[in-house]
């Protein structure tokens, strides 16, 4: 009796084959074979045996069942994860509006359990790996995502005007308190009535609906009347839900103690005039706009140890409106004034009973009412 692996061995000199036994193959085998051939007497012999043959190129191998019931799970988790990758695919999506790190916050819930996202913030790009059906799904997600926000061009005029400009204006403006909604201004002829019943130091905020070309025309015929002042026509592009503002002034200096000690330093506090403005665009053309008007300007001026301090006096102003997009608006915030009456009367002629009121004039003064 002979074992297994010396009869395979002969066999596969014989036949000059490139033969592997696997450790686990035993055992003895007994036989005598008379014109056989060589692959019959193989076939015979690991058939009696009990084991498992296996061609690779021009290598057989050979081990028995129990060794192939351990190897075939590792085999099929190997073929599986092959297949798998061979499943994955790979997108790079260039984002043209959107921000690639805020997309990829949302997008990370489509993928699948094995599906990765990464952010390319250089380039504003998504690189994408996933499986087809997924990675379809996001495509068609980032495309409907990627699309440009809203903008809003504001055209502003900042000025200073006398009450007497303001009447050639053509607009009926009022004053309100900052805290009530003012009202919408109404356009009215040349020349209207801008009487205020009384003296007022609150900020008023109204809203007038001109051309915008009229106005243009009626501030600059104004100025060159020297009438007002144009301090500035900035022009603001906003985006949708974005926050954009413009200020014009200067910074006045502090003396602040510190410590202890007694050592002072120089500060700069903010004396400007400013607009913020965020719009929201809404459907069907229209859009919401947040006006933040503000100013700060110096007041009294005190002076303490051979060092003056100003008094900084602030002035703010909110308002919400919404309209259509292709409408001009013109808001106007009237800073706080100050309206004093003159009385002038002839004398003699002021005093006759019914007639006297013709023979007396009443002025109105506007100061500052810091």
């Amino acid at each position: 009796m002979t074992s297994g692996s010396s009869v395979l061995q002969a066999l596969a000199e014989q036949e000059k084959l490139n033969l592997v036994v696997s450790p686990d193959v035993s055992g003895t085998v007994s036989l005598h074979l008379t014109d056989v051939p060589w692959k019959q007497a193989l076939q015979t012999v690991v058939k009696s045996a009990g084991l498992i043959t296996r061609q690779e190129g021009n290598i057989l191998s050979v081990h028995s069942v129990a060794c192939r019931m351990t190897i075939s799970p590792a085999r099929r988790r190997s073929r599986r994860g092959r297949r798998q990758i061979c499943r994955w695919k790979i997108a790079n999506i260039t984002l043209q509006y959107a921000d690639a790190g805020e997309l990829a916050k949302a997008g990370e819930k489509l993928l699948s359990a094995k599906g990765s996202m990464t952010v390319d913030k250089r380039t504003n790009r998504l690189l994408l790996r996933d499986n087809k059906t997924a990675l379809s799904t996001l495509e068609q997600w980032v495309s409907q995502m990627d699309l440009p926000v809203g903008q809003v061009e504001l055209s502003a005029h900042i000025v200073t005007i006398n009450e007497k400009s303001l009447r050639e204006l053509g607009v009926k403006w009022t004053l309100a308190d900052a805290q009530q909604g003012g009202g919408v201004g109404q356009v009215t002829t040349l020349g209207s009535d801008l009487s205020v019943a009384t003296a007022t130091t609150h900020i008023g905020f109204n809203i007038g609906r001109i051309n915008g070309r009229l106005l243009d025309l009626e501030l600059s015929a104004l100025e060159q009347k020297q009438q007002l002042d144009i301090i500035a026509s900035p022009r603001l592009l906003a985006s949708h839900l974005q926050p954009a503002s413009i200020k014009q002034g200067s910074e006045i200096p502090y003396q602040v103690s510190s410590g202890e000690s007694g050592a002072t330093s120089v500060e700069f506090k903010e004396a400007v005039l400013g607009m913020e403005v965020t719009p929201t665009v809404l459907q069907k053309g229209r859009i919401r706009l947040k006006l933040h008007i503000s100013q700060n300007v110096p007041g009294r001026c005190y002076s303490r140890q051979m060092a003056k301090y100003w008094r900084l006096i602030s002035r703010r102003s909110k308002r919400r409106s919404r309209s259509k997009a292709e409408k001009r608006w013109r808001w106007a915030a009237f800073l706080p004034v100050k309206i004093n009456r003159v009385r002038i009367a002839y004398r003699c002629l002021a005093t006759f009973p019914g007639s006297g009121n013709y023979f007396v004039m009443t002025e109105k003064k506007m100061n500052d009412a810091s």
